[in-house]
């Protein structure tokens, strides 16, 4: 068994590396708006560079750091309980505490800073999923490929609907929400350029109620909850602690990339052929990069496995474990950059910043995020809001300052 301080590391760098790659995909529902995730013809150039560098995204990101970041979630839920049991106490409780902390975190950064959040999902989720933690490994995998069927199932049936709607209400649908100039997509855009906060507070709090709750019971709830459920499997058969030999993370590595991409680009090339419309593209051909999702996240987890069990680029390892332990500061921090860059109460660059521009500003904010986080942790002992939610969580103030 590999001794604790290393499964922690093994963890932690993952973490940072997940927070690190969210930002490739986050950057997007900063600067454009929210129909562009599944429509991208509608932002801006869809050709030469602009295509390839959502191309290359898409593929590589696109789905792929969300799986993985809940699966490490998972995981921490299994380290947690069982430090608990150990000390012979009840982690149901503290476990409680700690999942509706996050929820308030969470529904805080949703309705003052960002529509996208995901910790109010997670904390939600995570009550569901604790219950399930004494599971063995096998039953864990077997439950977590039936609720990732769900919102596979619903997408289907979702498809099959537009396509059998008359066609006077699907015009009227597509605009609604589909093309550039549809009513949804001015609106937004009008809000995050406007220097009015309360407007887009108020857009936030319509955002939540109409999209946010019906996406967490059809979609994303079941995915979240799914991948959970595998990482906690991955961690009791000794993934995520670095136990196995090399061999086999080399192995998953390559055949989780020698399914998932082929995968990925068949749903673009679904979608190509089809002009992207709106029948075809919102829920069958993006089925085919959901499931390459948990795949293509395999691949990164056993990529970065296998550069910490070889100690290789111990720099960059370290910067990225330092992120990992302060992931929620991180993940808040890209948060207030990117609304500061983008929101019209910051620079207002709103949808007007190509893809190219998105990546050197998502270069930048990794630089900064891999600089900060091994120097705060140089004098304090958390991240500021990992600290906060401790404190919540336990009821009493931890120490900050390194002693």
């Amino acid at each position: 068994m590999i001794a604790t301080r290393t499964r922690l590391a093994s963890l932690d760098c993952l973490r940072g590396f997940a927070i690190l790659g969210i930002l490739l995909i986050n950057i997007r529902a900063f600067g454009q708006v929210s129909t562009a995730y599944v429509n991208p013809t509608i932002a801006g150039s869809f050709e030469g560079a602009d295509f390839w560098i959502w191309l290359v995204t898409h593929v590589l990101a696109e789905y792929k750091f969300i799986p993985m970041l809940a699966a490490l979630f998972g995981a921490g839920m299994m380290i947690q309980s069982e430090r608990l049991v150990a000390m012979g106490q009840d982690p149901s409780d503290i476990h409680r505490r700690r999942m509706l902390s996050l929820a308030a975190i969470g529904f805080l950064h949703i309705t003052l800073l960002w529509y996208g959040d995901i910790l109010l999902l997670y904390a939600i989720v995570g009550l569901i999923a604790f219950r399930f933690r004494d599971r063995s490994p096998r039953r864990l995998f077997g439950l977590a490929l039936l609720f990732y069927l769900v919102p596979m199932v619903f997408g289907v049936l979702m498809g099959a609907f537009l396509h059998f709607m008359p066609e006077e209400e699907y015009r009227e649908f597509v605009a609604t929400m589909w093309s550039a100039d549809a009513r949804m997509v001015v609106t937004e855009m009008e809000v995050y350029r406007s220097s009015s906060w309360w407007a887009q507070f108020n857009h936030r709090l319509d955002t939540l109620v109409e999209g946010y709750i019906s996406a967490v019971l059809t979609e994303e709830g079941w995915r979240v909850l799914a991948m959970m459920l595998a990482g906690m499997a991955l961690y009791r058969i000794g993934f995520f602690t670095g136990e196995w030999p090399l061999s086999p993370y080399r192995r998953l590595l390559i055949l989780s990339l020698g399914i998932g991409i082929p995968l990925s680009l068949f749903g673009v090339f679904y979608n190509l052929s089809h002009d992207w419309e709106m029948r075809k593209a919102l829920y069958l051909g993006r089925q085919f990069n959901l499931w390459a999702g948990p795949l293509v996240s395999l691949a990164w987890a056993s990529l970065v496995m296998i550069v910490v069990r070889q100690a290789r680029l111990p720099w960059l390892m370290e910067c990225l474990r330092a992120l990992g332990r302060m992931a929620l500061t991180g993940y808040l921090l890209t948060t207030v950059i990117g609304t500061g860059l983008f929101y019209g109460i910051g620079l207002g660059l709103f949808g007007s910043v190509d893809r190219a521009g998105q990546m050197l500003i998502v270069l930048g904010i990794w630089l900064f995020l891999l600089v900060l986080a091994p120097l705060w942790l140089r004098f304090f002992q958390y991240g500021p809001v990992e600290w906060l939610w401790r404190w919540a969580t336990y009821g009493e103030r931890p120490p900050l300052r390194r002693a």
